[in-house]
């Protein structure tokens, strides 16, 4: 099943009856006329176009048309009111009209019958639905079955003051400059770390308030609506840093200490009280910018890498820090070789794998890049883990703005976080999920880690926005290896979010 960049009207298509059918047994013949739907592969199998825009297959049994549903639609809103294009034998006719739209999620399904071209043979077909067919392990997750992203939610319908594009406002804050982070806290719920709640960055330092009702925001995902707040429990809220997820959509946060040390905790549910993962002596958030950030990879009850910034330098320092069965074993200082302080002052990295010493990808800010406009510009690609660049990303990618060459200029506000970068293991095979940009348009997307250039189709999410000194952006995911599905969930500053369903069936 793929997703179509064009739409399949509906229409019925007549095959020569030399074309291989369903089954060669499957071909009913009398007088020498044929009478039959063909289904042999994916290019003449019926298909159905969705109410998401999504094109379904199918496959054929006796006189039986399955529709291969994806579990993770509901069929009785995907399949009602859409009409079906099918593949008949030369000289056959279809009634009803293929072209009407029906209601294929109905219990006894949609029957279709088929006469020969001299009128004298008939046969009835039954169209309903099924599952899809679940991808070998090792492909990955499937680009058909991915449900669209998401439409934008304003960060003021997220239930944050303001007002959407305007810039006039005294308070940056108000137009949506929340220098923010967003994290799954279990499967139905996700958070949003607006730092300029909890730790205000304001040249007026009459503005710098923090705000224990907007500081950790926790919203349901289903459809974006607050719930509440996260119990922070004696965890002083003004010191949380940054938050991500592991592999689970188990929530971590990390807490800066006085002194600089760190402390990490998790939760499994937004009610639950911190449990503390583990504690550092380490300076892990020491920027009073947009610059830090936390990564996950992994489960960080079993096997996982935790990264986070090191003090910026012209060597790109970063912690690599290895956890087996929720205890830390390894700590490490990894160097990128690119600065992380020339530039805007951001960088990032996120191990690829939960194994020790992992390889990495990285996100950076670089001011020895320039675009076609000589702007400075953004680096992504992957390191092995003593810091050898084994794959850059193309210079070029963003070949949908045909005026914008390279992958976007730097934010003008210092430590905005753009490229962010995070490494996705789906189903055996690896992905880098990135938020790339200039100051004016904005680039959301999933990328196969081999080339960093393959972008996984139905993920890309791109938009405009007035974003140049804002805190830049953060994205989150997790995967359910029972369900064969995962969830991303995009923060833009001076946007809001919007999400998308990854999947393992085709």
């Amino acid at each position: 099943m793929k997703l179509y960049k064009y739409l399949l009207s509906a229409s019925i298509v007549a095959i020569s009856a030399a074309m291989v059918s369903c089954d060669d047994d499957d071909i009913f013949t009398v007088d020498n006329q044929q009478c039959f739907i063909l289904g042999s592969s994916d290019l003449d199998c019926p298909k159905v176009e969705g109410r998401s825009g999504i094109i379904w297959k199918s496959r054929i049994s006796n006189d039986t048309i399955y529709l291969k549903i994806s579990p993770s639609v509901d069929p009785a809103e995907e399949l009602d009111s859409v009409s079906i294009k099918l593949y008949v034998s030369k000289g056959a006719t279809v009634s009803p009209d293929p072209s009407i739209p029906q209601n294929f999620a109905k219990e006894g399904g949609v029957k279709y019958t088929v006469t020969s071209g001299d009128g004298k043979t008939t046969r009835t077909y039954v169209v309903t639905h099924g599952l899809t067919d679940i991808v070998e392990y090792g492909d990955g997750f499937t680009r058909g079955a991915t449900s669209s992203p998401s439409e934008f939610t304003s960060f003021t319908n997220l239930g944050y003051p303001g007002e959407l594009n305007n810039f006039n406002l005294g308070d940056s804050r108000q137009y949506g400059d929340l220098n923010g982070y967003v994290a799954f806290c279990g499967h139905d719920h996700f958070v949003i770390l607006a730092g300029q709640y909890t730790y205000p960055k304001f040249d007026n330092a009459a503005l710098a308030v923090p705000d224990e009702t907007l500081a950790l925001k926790v919203f349901k995902y289903s459809d974006f609506s607050p719930v509440g707040n996260l119990n922070t429990g004696s965890v002083p809220y003004t010191s949380f840093r940054a938050v991500t997820s592991d592999i689970n959509g188990v929530l971590v946060a990390g807490v800066a200490l006085d002194g600089g040390g760190a402390d990490f905790y998790y939760w499994k549910s937004y009610t639950d009280a911190p449990t503390k993962l583990a504690h550092f002596s380490e300076t892990m958030f020491a920027n009073r910018d947009g610059a830090d950030y936390l990564q996950v990879t992994g489960d960080i009850f079993g096997a996982c890498n935790i990264c986070t910034n090191a003090t910026r330098g012209p060597e790109g320092l970063h912690y690599m820090i290895h956890m087996e069965n929720g205890a830390v074993s390894d700590i490490q200082t990894v160097s990128t070789g690119y600065s992380s302080s020339d530039g805007n002052g951001w960088q990032m990295i996120s191990a690829i794998t939960p194994e020790l010493h992992s390889s990495y990808v990285v996100g950076d800010t670089d001011k020895t890049i320039a675009d076609g406009n000589g702007n400075n510009t953004l680096r992504v690609c992957a390191n092995t883990y003593s810091g050898k660049t084994k794959v850059n990303m193309p210079v070029v990618l963003q070949t949908w703005n045909s005026w914008w060459v390279g992958t976007g200029s730097m934010h003008n506000r210092t430590g905005a976080r753009r490229p962010f970068v995070s490494a996705m293991n789906i189903n055996g095979k690896h992905y880098v999920a990135l938020q790339l940009g200039t100051g004016w348009w904005f680039h959301n997307d999933i990328v196969e880690l081999d080339d960093l250039s393959t972008r996984v189709v139905g993920t890309e999410i791109k938009y405009a926005v007035n974003n140049g000194w804002s805190f830049g952006a953060s994205c989150d995911w997790y995967w359910d290896p029972d369900k064969k599905e995962g969830f991303t969930i995009y923060y833009t500053e001076r946007s809001g979010v919007c999400s998308s369903r990854l999947t393992c069936y085709e």
